[in-house]
């Protein structure tokens, strides 16, 4: 793989994802027991169950939530990426994920998660047909989530982001290689969400006093093409289609996707505003995958299909693209990755089964209504 600011081996460009109603999604779930605030035991099994069900009954893809441990916690999505870190070895903090020389209690159990999920993965989804999407935090945010052992942030020294970039994209192929074995088709779903403070140089330090040095645009497209050139096909999902910024600048949402060398992105509907959809535009006359995560617990109103249909269709066709167009779309259901530290889940009945399933159901009816859209 090439260092961030090198040139990318020529391997093909990344495979667009495009739509398929025969897609679930799985972001390898963990739950977290209040006692000790370690992972303790997890319904992974369950969860993979339900997932390849939703396969099944060729729903689209969902990130998987595991339920509700004791309290309120939820899986830690950082620490997941982290245990498929290859050749690096992490521990947890009271301030989040560091790197440490060996490996400890915390990588342990992320390991023993990581291959808990994958014998569920096996076990549920060896005869069942179409792809598999693991969704997991992008190699950028990633970075940011991370320490050194002094406790400096990743973010500031070069040959760190470089190494954990490159360990990531290997731990992760590696990941959806074993899963390829079983007969399914992994296809990768990268949240990144903090692109733009690394490019203005807006990102804390740990003291949080001071910001860390802005990363110049070579350095950071170049490390997501190189990590997608990596992977099975991909999709790069960002918050809003928002134009990032550098030196003063505004960099068009469509133009920085192109620069990734991402085909396929995934954006949430309910971030969307009238640039947005402007700058969708741009991607679906490029040929770019295009996937719409709808929120979670959209499903919950008796006429959600026509509602979301019409909140889909009225601003797509006001920026003159034909609403036939929207056949194309792929439709994500469901909360997005946790994030925080520690990973405490915001509103309670977003991880609830039967709430995201109702909401799966909705995103299922949602992709067949635009199949039908003269």
């Amino acid at each position: 793989m090439a260092e961030p600011g090198e040139p990318v081996p020529t391997e093909g460009p990344p495979t667009t994802v495009l739509p398929a109603a025969t897609t679930t999604g799985i972001w390898l779930p963990a739950a977290r027991d209040r006692r000790d605030g370690y992972i303790a035991t997890s319904p992974v099994r369950e969860a993979a169950a339900a997932a390849f069900d939703i396969l099944a009954e060729e729903l689209p893809p969902v990130p998987l939530t595991a339920h509700l441990a004791e309290g309120r916690w939820g899986a830690d999505a950082i620490g997941r990426a982290a245990g498929l870190i290859t050749d690096l070895h992490v521990d947890l903090t009271s301030f989040g994920w560091r790197l440490t020389a060996s490996a400890g209690k915390d990588e342990r159990l992320e390991d023993s998660a990581l291959g808990e999920a994958f014998d569920a993965i096996a076990e549920y989804g060896r005869s069942r047909p179409g792809q598999v999407q693991l969704s997991l935090p992008g190699p950028w945010t990633l970075v940011t989530a991370l320490s050194l052992s002094s406790g400096a942030r990743v973010l500031g020294d070069h040959g760190a982001r470089r190494d954990v970039v490159q360990a990531y994209a290997f731990g992760i192929a590696a990941f959806t290689e074993k899963i390829a074995a079983l007969g399914m088709q992994p296809t990768v779903r990268l949240v990144e969400s903090r692109l733009d403070p690394v490019l203005t140089g807006t990102w804390p330090s740990v003291s949080g006093w001071q910001s860390l040095p802005a990363i110049s645009e070579t350095q950071v497209w170049a490390a997501l093409d190189s990590t997608l050139r990596h992977l099975p096909p991909t999709v790069l999902s960002l918050p809003n289609l928002a134009p990032v910024h550098r030196r003063g600048k505004e960099i068009a949402a469509a133009e920085a996707l192109r620069s990734t060398g991402a085909r396929s992105v995934s954006v949430p509907v309910d971030g969307l505003n009238a640039h947005s959809w402007e700058q969708l535009a741009v991607l679906a006359e490029a040929d770019l995958g295009i996937w719409l995560h709808l929120p979670a617990g959209s499903g919950r109103r008796p006429d959600a299909v026509s509602h979301w249909v019409e909140r889909l269709r009225t601003p797509w066709t006001r920026i003159g693209m034909r609403a036939s167009d929207l056949r194309g779309f792929g439709i994500v259901a469901g909360p997005e990755l946790p994030m925080t530290h520690p990973p405490l889940l915001g509103v309670a009945n977003e991880t609830d089964p039967d709430d995201n399933r109702g909401t799966m159901t909705i995103a299922a009816g949602l992709r067949r209504a635009l199949e039908e859209i003269e």
